[in-house]
């Protein structure tokens, strides 16, 4: 005999489908009411009260007031995500050290902070920077994103140490830095940036492009980002480019460092400062950067043709270097390509894998109110 107090799976389904509609304005908008909530949605004010007062009893909203709505008689009261719903955590791992962000489940920032490296093991350094982090607040922390600048095995969820790498990261599993932490690549984070609030959100497919101390690819078709079998897609800088990979011919052409296997920014950017000025020597030098970078990005176009290509990273979006690598890209293309800039230039790889926690913390969240 079935349970009359318990409901039904496709009533459950509705009220769940339901909170996820309310809750999704209140992230957006974060102060609302039943009224705009009905208008917003579509659903029937009735069916709003329900699902406004099973996420007050959750715990998940509350009344922060009430108002006049402009029409006689009638005081409307508005809703917000309660204090203690959560919070979610997002940090960028780079040469620079470690960089956090801890905000609310509407985006509002409640703290950052920047750990310079300090010679400890880095998963150790990782570790302690989000135990900081989560520290303290109200809520529990209910996603964690981290960037890295080294690719990340899609399945092993293992951060990928490339051959001459630069980059400080070794061996890190996400299970060793935290249950259930998102890893993944700096790059891939900046692209879903660029995807959701830049310069991609209305390509059908893109190619964004990084160029800063490493160099990096991260190619979405559609809505679906392209990591190959083991996370390796988009690592150009080990393409062959005349006997040479790409980042030792970069190196070559004296953009490389002395002190570390990677690219030397501050003599790409004094190149470009130079070049505008209108130095003859840096102007020769750009265009031979920005012809060799533009071959790689013309062999992705050649073989994916995507509708725009977003060029990224602390010298890739510079201006002088764009129009270099379009220059180059449109001559060797047999089709129209757009190459561009991002528009996501303040720390596009942190703001991605913010996104990302927001989006799983959020889920998080439903998920927990559909179990309570």
């Amino acid at each position: 005999m079935s349970d009359p107090d318990r409901p039904l799976p496709r009533l459950a389904m509705l009220r769940a489908m339901t909170d996820r509609a309310v809750l999704d304005h209140v992230f957006v908008h974060n102060r609302t009411t039943r009224a705009e909530l009905a208008a917003t949605t579509g659903i029937s004010k009735p069916t709003i009260s329900e699902s406004v007062r099973r996420l007050e009893t959750a715990g998940a909203l509350r009344a922060t007031g009430t108002d006049q709505t402009g029409r006689r008689g009638r005081i409307a009261t508005f809703y917000e995500l309660a204090a203690d719903a959560g919070r979610v955590v997002a940090a960028e791992v780079n040469q620079q050290g470690i960089r956090t962000v801890t905000t609310s489940l509407t985006g509002t920032v409640l703290a950052t902070d920047h750990h310079a490296p300090d010679g400890r093991p880095m998963t150790t350094a990782v570790r302690a920077a989000l135990a900081a982090a989560s520290a303290g607040g109200s809520g529990p922390v209910r996603a964690t994103a981290v960037s890295v600048a080294n690719p990340v095995d899609p399945v092993t969820h293992e951060v990928v140490a490339l051959p001459g790498s630069p980059f400080p990261e070794g061996t890190i599993r996400a299970g060793e830095i935290g249950r259930d932490v998102l890893l993944d690549n700096d790059v891939n984070f900046s692209a879903l940036a660029e995807r959701r609030e830049g310069a991609a959100r209305d390509a059908k497919s893109f190619a964004y492009v990084y160029v800063g101390a490493g160099l990096g690819v991260s190619l979405y078709v559609g809505d679906q980002l392209v990591r190959g079998a083991h996370g390796l897609a988009g690592e150009i800088g080990y393409l062959d480019s005349s006997g040479t990979t790409l980042a030792e011919t970069l190196a070559g052409q004296g953009f490389g460092r002395s002190d570390a296997p990677s690219l030397d920014v501050d003599a790409i950017l004094t190149t470009l400062s130079r070049a505008a000025s209108g130095d003859g020597v840096a102007v020769e030098r750009l265009r031979l950067l920005g012809a060799t970078l533009g071959r790689a990005v013309a062999a992705i176009c050649t073989i994916v043709d995507p509708d725009v290509v977003l060029l990224g990273g602390p010298a890739g979006s510079r201006p002088g270097l764009v129009a270099e690598i379009r220059r180059a890209v449109t001559a060797a293309t047999p089709g129209p390509v757009r190459v561009e800039a991002g528009t996501v230039t303040d720390s596009a790889a942190l703001r991605g894998a913010l996104l990302s926690a927001l989006d799983h913390g959020r889920d998080a969240l439903i998920a927990a109110i559909a179990e309570s």
